[in-house]
């Protein structure tokens, strides 16, 4: 039954050229988004436990990042030699908190009494001093301790030298964490603190991004597409949340899945909500209006049921359903996996192939793919063949919606319509001077530095040439898209790279 399971995750992942779920619910540091404002707090709280600064605070509301940023601190923090201690399970309370400080910090005593444990502490932070090293601790889930433990961190925090402070603590939490702090109990621990940071969601231009970050890190390679009012629709459902955009982005996958097909427009996103059971804000008072419709609906059928009144055509003919009264919404089945589309059509019949789709492909000694190219320029389905001919020639294929004038004079081109409204779409071939198959924000590689060369060239990058994506970069190449009115996508896939070449 497992193996299924993860037969069926493999193919969906698959099916949108991922390499594994970009939207997972758990915390995901190694494909950290790193937006404008999380760099702020990381930076402001990493330097202030590289200056000891001593006592600091983050707070934010469930599902705001809060644990993904800790453990991005630590990183930081261990890559730099800074000794942390780490504490996630916050029903330790009073001295078997500070147990599980000194365990973090490789320390362990027999003891349970307080002042052993607080010596072991304080002679392992006076031998880091002495050989020049900073300490760290960092709680999770800080809201849960009590006041008497709460008052623990405080005199850990006294533990200082002449001039520096032999701790550095970090508590991270919700925002009842503040509500206790400012209890006149722990007024003296509050006056401590020297940074406090909160986290926030993430508003509308942060969320495409962060979005768009996940799938291409993903390997998504522009594949996947979102489109501008179902980012819209995401952020009004999610409120920005982090947690809520992954539950619901990864249900959206589910959902196109469902639908055969790898752009995500509104449709999609509403339907993965209803899957969720999310409402739209302001659906609660609509249910109440409706259920109050319904009440009355129902008087009046009692009414009328009992003789109240006489004519009845205007009123039962629009109740009769056939199955009853309608007292709610229609119950949807779970959604499953479909098989592919592809392997339930049946064969096409052979067709001869036209004569414009011989010359097309002899112009580029591609004459031997001119059936199965043919039957899937006939059914839409090009990506397959594609791939095939690219995996036994190096020729890539490249489909444009229009065609600039210095592309129709360098290369061959077959005109065909792929839609009912009969839109055109023009096909042709190229060996790829650059091939691009991640672009994330931090990734490095040889590819990127040329990217960054040709957008140089196209006068939209004026920056080092470093051969590393960052936000310049990233905004070049958006800038381009939007130039060459192609969808932006975040991600600069075959068509992006050809125009570009090819400018």
């Amino acid at each position: 039954m497992k193996s299924d399971i993860k037969n069926e995750e493999l193919q969906y992942l698959d099916y949108f050229g991922l390499e594994y779920n970009p939207f997972p619910v758990a915390p995901d540091n190694e494909n950290f988004y790193l937006s404008e404002y999380v760099d702020q707090i990381l930076t402001e709280l990493v330097h202030g436990i590289i200056t000891r600064k001593g006592f600091m605070i983050l707070t934010g509301d469930i599902g705001l990042g809060k644990t993904t940023i800790s453990r991005r601190i630590i990183s930081i923090l261990e890559e730099k030699g800074v000794e942390t201690s780490l504490v996630l399970h916050t029903f330790y309370q009073n001295v078997e908190l500070l147990r599980e400080i000194n365990k973090d910090f490789g320390l362990y005593t027999d003891s349970v009494q307080f002042s052993d444990q607080m010596k072991a502490l304080n002679d392992f932070l006076l031998s880091q001093n002495r050989e020049g090293k900073n300490c760290a601790i960092i709680i999770d889930d800080a809201q849960n301790l009590n006041n008497k433990s709460l008052e623990l961190i405080r005199m850990i925090s006294n533990l200082e030298t002449d001039r520096d402070k032999l701790v550095q603590i970090l508590l991270i939490g919700q925002p009842e964490l503040m509500d206790k702090l400012d209890s006149p109990e722990l007024r003296q621990l509050k006056s401590r603190i020297i940074i406090k940071k909160e986290a926030r969601p993430l508003n509308q231009d942060e969320l495409k991004n962060y979005i768009l970050f996940k799938l291409n890190s993903a390997g998504n390679k522009g594949k996947t597409t979102i489109a501008d009012r179902a980012f819209k629709k995401v952020h009004k459902y999610s409120k920005g949340n982090f947690r809520g955009v992954n539950i619901l982005l990864d249900r959206c996958l589910y959902a196109a899945f469902n639908h055969n097909t790898t752009g995500i427009g509104k449709s999609i996103v509403d339907e993965a909500c209803r899957d969720l059971n999310q409402d739209e804000p302001g659906e609660g008072k609509r249910v109440f209006l409706l259920s109050l419709l319904g009440i009355l609906i129902l008087f009046i059928g009692g009414a009328l049921y009992l003789g109240l009144f006489t004519k009845i055509d205007w009123l039962g003919a629009t109740r009769k359903t056939g199955e009853g009264m309608v007292t709610g919404e229609k119950k949807r089945e779970p959604l499953q996996l479909p098989e592919r589309r592809l392997l339930k059509e049946k064969i096409q019949k052979e067709k001869a192939v036209p004569e414009s789709v011989i010359n097309f492909l002899s112009a580029y000694n591609l004459s031997d793919f001119a059936g199965p190219f043919f039957k899937a320029v006939e059914t839409g389905h090009l990506r397959e063949v594609a791939e095939s001919i690219f995996e036994k020639t190096g020729y890539q294929m490249i489909q444009l919606d229009n065609i600039p004038e210095n592309i129709k004079s360098r290369y061959g081109i077959l005109s065909c319509s792929f839609d009912r409204i009969g839109k055109e779409s023009y096909l042709l071939f190229w060996r790829p001077e650059l091939r691009m198959m991640k672009f994330y924000i931090g990734y490095r590689g040889e590819e990127i530095l040329r990217l960054q060369e040709k957008l140089a060239a196209a006068n939209l990058y004026n920056f080092q040439l470093d051969g590393i994506v960052g936000p310049i970069t990233m905004m070049a190449v958006n800038r381009f898209q939007k130039e060459k009115g192609l969808e932006v996508t975040g991600f600069p896939d075959e068509k992006n790279i050809f125009l570009l070449c090819n400018d």
